[in-house]
C-alpha cells in the first residue's frame, strides 16, 4: 500500500504541474510576448547546465543510497551528511563557473552580453539545487512531504505570477519569481530534519565510497539535460531569433505536463525496485517492470495520440494566434511521451536499481550524442520543427539502446505484449477526434468537446479489445 499512497502524493502534484500551466502559459504569452518568453527559456537553459554541476546525480543516487539503509537510523544519518556535504562542494564549483561564464560569455557574445542581468537573475536556480535534499525523503519513501511542499510552492508562484508579471518589462521578475520560489522550497525541507538530525564527526564520514557513482549517476544526468535544454540554447545561436527558443520551450512545457503523468509512475518505483534488489529479489523486480511498462504505455500512447489530434488547432486559442507554430512543434514532440515513458521504467526500476549504470549512461549518452549531431542539420534546415525532430528521434535512440542492452535479462517482446491493442485504440481515438476537429470551431468549447469524445473511444475501444491494462486496475502489481 506504501507505493500506492506514493503515487498518489505523486498523482495528485502531477495533476497540480497540469493545472497550473493551464493557468500561467496563455498569460505569461500574452503578457511577456514570443521575445519575453523567449528570453527567461534561453536564459534558464543556460543555467541549467550550472545546475547539472551543483546537482550531480545525487537526486537518483541519493535516494537509491537511502533506500538502501532504510531500517538502520544510525547508517543513514550518516549517509545523508557524507552524500550532501559532497552537494555542497559541487555547488560551490557550479557558482563559481557561472560567474565565470557570466563574465566570459559577455565579453565574447552580444546576446548574452545584452540579457547579462537575466543571466544573473538565474543564478538563483544553482542555490536552489544546492539546498535541495528531496532525495532523502524520496530514499524513505516518503512522498507525502516533497509533494506536498511542492504544491504549496507551486500554487504561491502560480498567485504571485499574476501579481507581479504585468508587462513585458516584467520578464526579469518573472525569472527571480521562479528562481527564489524554488530556493525558499528545498530550503523548507530542511525543517523536518531539525532536532532529528546531529552533524557528525568529519572523520567519520566516508566520502571516498560515494565520488564514483556519484560521478558515474552525473554522466546520464548531463546527457540527459543536453538534449532536454540543448535545444533551447541552440535556437537563438542559429536562427537569430530569441523568439524561437521561447515557441519550443512552450511546445516542450506542454509535452512536459503530459510527461508528468507517464514518469510519476518510475519515481515512485525506484526505491521500492532498489529494495527488491538489495533483498535478491529479481523475480518481483521482473513483474513489476512489466506491469509498469504495460501501465507506461495505456496512459502515454492514447496521450501522444490525443495532443496529436487536437494540439494544433488548441494552441490558437490557448496561446494566442501569434503562437501557431507551437502547434506544430507540439505535433512533431508528441512520440516523447512514448519513448521516454518506455525508457523511464527500463533505466529508473531496471538499471539504476540494479546498478548498472553503465548501461544507463551509455544508453543517454548516446543520445546525447546524437541530438547534437541532428540539431546542426535540422535546426538549420527547419528551425524550432528541426528541434523538435532532433528531440524525438534522439529519445528512440535511448529508449532502443536500453531493450537491446537488456534483451538477456527480460524477454523485450514480453514489454509489448498488449502494445497493439493501445495503438489500435489510439489510431482509433485519433481518427474520430481529427473529424471532429475539423467540424467544429476553434475553441476551449471544441477543445474540451474532442478531448472527453477521445477518452470515451479510446476506453471502449480498449474493453472492446480486453487490454492488459484492465486487469491491472483490479489490482496493480506497483500497487502492492
Amino acid at each position: 500500500m506504501q507505493v500506492a499512497k506514493n503515487y498518489l502524493y505523486n498523482a495528485a502534484y502531477q495533476l497540480l504541474n497540469i493545472i497550473v500551466p493551464i493557468i500561467t502559459l496563455p498569460y505569461l504569452a500574452r503578457v511577456l510576448g514570443k521575445e519575453g518568453v523567449g528570453i527567461a527559456s534561453w536564459t534558464n537553459s543556460l543555467v541549467t547546465y550550472f545546475l547539472l554541476i551543483a546537482s550531480l546525480g545525487i537526486v537518483t543516487y541519493g535516494s537509491r543510497e537511502i533506500a538502501y539503509v532504510h531500517d538502520d537510523e544510525e547508517l543513514r544519518q550518516k549517509k545523508f551528511w557524507e552524500i550532501q556535504i559532497i552537494h555542497f562542494l559541487a555547488g560551490a564549483v557550479a557558482v563559481i563557473l557561472y560567474i565565470a561564464f557570466i563574465y566570459g560569455g559577455g565579453a565574447m557574445n552580444t546576446r548574452i552580453h545584452n540579457n547579462e542581468l537575466f543571466l544573473w537573475y538565474q543564478i538563483w536556480v544553482i542555490f536552489s539545487g544546492i539546498v535541495d535534499i528531496s532525495w532523502y525523503f524520496m530514499g524513505l519513501q516518503d512522498f507525502k512531504k516533497t509533494v506536498l511542499r511542492n504544491m504549496m510552492i507551486k500554487l504561491l508562484m502560480t498567485v504571485l505570477i499574476f501579481v507581479l508579471v504585468k508587462s513585458p518589462h516584467d520578464v526579469g521578475a518573472y525569472i527571480l519569481l521562479l528562481a527564489i520560489s524554488q530556493v525558499v522550497g528545498n530550503l523548507s525541507m530542511w525543517f523536518y530534519l531539525i532536532g532529528k538530525f546531529k552533524f557528525p564527526k568529519l572523520s567519520s564520514l566516508e566520502f571516498n565510497v560515494h565520488w564514483k557513482p556519484v560521478f558515474l549517476m552525473f554522466l546520464p544526468t548531463i546527457a540527459t539535460q543536453i538534449y532536454l535544454q540543448l535545444n533551447k540554447t541552440m535556437l537563438p545561436f542559429m536562427t537569430g531569433s530569441t523568439a524561437s527558443s521561447g515557441i519550443y520551450d512552450n511546445a516542450d512545457k506542454i509535452i512536459k505536463v503530459c510527461l508528468a503523468l507517464v514518469t510519476s509512475v518510475g519515481m515512485v518505483m525506484l526505491p521500492r525496485m532498489s529494495a527488491h534488489f538489495a533483498a535478491g529479489e529479481s523475480e518481483q523486480m521482473k513483474k513489476a517492470i512489466h506491469s509498469s511498462m504495460d501501465f507506461v504505455s495505456a496512459i502515454a500512447i492514447p496521450l501522444a495520440a490525443g495532443i496529436a489530434a487536437v494540439g494544433p488547432t488548441a494552441m490558437l486559442w490557448f496561446l494566442g494566434r501569434s503562437w501557431g507554430e507551437v502547434g506544430t512543434a507540439l505535433v512533431l514532440l508528441t512520440p516523447i511521451i512514448v519513448f521516454i515513458g518506455w525508457s523511464n521504467v527500463i533505466g529508473n526500476q531496471f538499471l539504476i536499481p540494479t546498478k548498472r549504470l553503465n548501461d544507463y549512461t551509455w544508453s543517454v549518452t548516446f543520445g546525447a550524442v546524437l541530438n547534437i549531431f541532428l540539431n546542426f542539420f535540422f535546426i538549420y534546415l527547419w528551425g524550432v520543427e528541426g528541434a523538435a525532430v532532433a528531440t524525438a528521434l534522439s529519445e528512440l535512440a535511448v529508449i532502443a539502446y536500453q531493450l537491446v542492452v537488456t534483451r538477456n535479462d527480460m524477454p523485450v517482446m514480453k514489454h509489448f505484449v498488449g502494445l497493439w491493442r493501445y495503438a489500435v485504440a489510439a489510431g482509433v481515438m485519433y481518427a474520430v477526434v481529427t473529424i471532429i476537429v475539423d467540424m467544429h470551431r476553434i475553441g476551449i468549447i471544441s477543445t474540451l468537446i474532442e478531448s472527453i469524445v477521445g477518452l470515451v473511444v479510446y476506453l471502449l475501444v480498449l474493453v472492446l479489445l480486453r487490454a492488459p491494462i484492465l486487469k491491472q486496475l483490479k489490482g496493480p502489481l506497483f500497487f502492492r
